[in-house]
């Protein structure tokens, strides 16, 4: 048995109250707020890092909300990434010393960005 394998068995076996806690947080979890979203996916996030593997683990244990989960880690990043995309759109400024056709790039880089997530594929 290689040692990877055998922390594994051992996260299964002993991690099984705290595995079944962090079920019933995210089977709970619902929010109104986008930013309690991200706030919760980054506490998941810290409490599963515990694990040796975290999908290796979590598969033993089918009562785990796989899909929720990660459809909490979605919305999240989905919402850091359009935050990082305002941020940089709103500090853009223009430099006169670049060439125009550089501008020109970096302005329609962050059009396509911005169109990519009006359509949802960020």
């Amino acid at each position: 048995m290689s040692v990877v394998h055998g922390q594994i068995k051992s996260d299964v076996e002993t991690k099984g109250e705290f595995i079944n806690c962090l079920t019933r947080e995210v089977e709970t979890a619902a929010y109104t707020e986008i930013s309690d979203v991200e706030a919760f996916v980054k506490w998941l996030d810290e409490e599963l890092s515990y694990l040796v593997d975290e999908r290796a683990v979590l598969k033993h244990f089918p009562q785990w909300p796989e899909r929720k989960a990660d459809a909490l880690r979605e919305a999240a990043f989905s919402y850091r990434d359009l935050k990082n995309l305002e941020s940089e759109v709103s500090s853009y400024e223009d430099n006169p010393k670049q060439p125009l056709t550089q501008v020109l790039r970096r302005m329609q880089a962050l059009q396509d960005r911005r169109a990519c997530t009006n359509y949802g594929t960020v």
